[in-house]
């Protein structure tokens, strides 16, 4: 049986490795509460268009619309959390998330 020296081998691992990363596609999940075909809704899709084509598909949006993630209240804390990425939301849904100054 053939077998690599263990530098050859180390250094395939890690070639491997920067080939798949470089060629990774990442996905951003953006919310919107209004349905499909509404035209912040449309506006988002659109920005996934040119996003992926100005990066040769390296980035891309997933336009979870009609309130799939939840309410805004829900999809701001959800962005807080980092799960998701762009939230469309309206400034009045701010108002329970900001303290108070005085």
């Amino acid at each position: 049986m053939f077998q690599l020296p263990k530098l050859a081998a180390t250094a395939l691992v890690a070639a491997t490795l920067m080939v798949s990363t470089a060629s990774a596609q990442t996905v951003l999940r953006s919310s919107d509460t209004h349905p499909d075909g509404y035209p912040t809704v449309e506006a988002v899709k659109h920005f996934g268009e040119l996003l992926s084509e100005k990066t040769g598909g390296r980035y891309s949006v997933e336009v979870f619309h009609s309130a799939q993630l939840g309410e805004e209240k829900d999809t701001i804390e959800q962005t807080q959390f980092g799960v998701i990425d762009l939230n469309r939301i309206s400034i009045g849904a701010f108002g329970t998330q900001c303290p108070k100054r005085r």
